[in-house]
């Protein structure tokens, strides 16, 4: 009886860890990866073709999105939907249900608009600076989405893999 309380105890808490974990990354876990510019050309390939969306204008998309945003390139325009593929952007085209979306977690697409770094040799000239464009750039079969110094990309392609939460 007395190893009973503390198994008990212990599963529990992995329970309340499992559910704290989930929720915080979504019903799915994290989707995207992100990578230095150099690291995504290695893996990714060369850019075959890109566009320039503004920061404010994205995160303003991702705001109503949900814990995972859509993202697909059409007439030159970046379409940004939530998980039931509905525009959720302000350029609001309407995509077809066949056509291709790319899937990532809205965290991380967030985490790419955060400030980066750039250092010099002089500490004193550390310069913190948020992205004011992202760059989507199209490669060959993957879609990803470039700062000044990153590159996020890992992401699901829908279809196959949509959700409709």
């Amino acid at each position: 009886m007395k190893r009973l309380f503390p198994f008990i105890g212990s599963v529990v808490v992995l329970i309340l860890i499992s559910i704290s974990v989930s929720n915080a990354q979504g019903t799915h876990g994290v989707v995207g990866k992100i990578f230095s510019k150099q690291e995504a050309k290695t893996l990714f390939g060369k850019v075959i073709g890109s566009i320039s969306v503004d920061t404010k204008e994205l995160q303003n998309s991702l705001s109503k999105a949900g814990d995972y945003v859509l993202l697909a390139v059409k007439n030159n325009r970046l379409v940004v939907c939530n998980v039931k593929r509905q525009p959720v952007s302000s350029t609001m085209d309407i995509l077809d249900k066949d056509q291709t979306m790319y899937v990532f977690s809205t965290s991380m697409v967030q985490r790419l608009l955060q400030p980066t770094a750039a250092t010099t040799q002089d500490v004193s000239a550390l310069k913190v600076a948020a992205p004011s464009a992202i760059t989507v750039e199209v490669r060959s079969g993957v879609l990803t989405l470039s700062s000044n110094t990153e590159t996020l990309e890992m992401s699901l392609i829908c279809p196959p893999i949509c959700w409709q939460d």
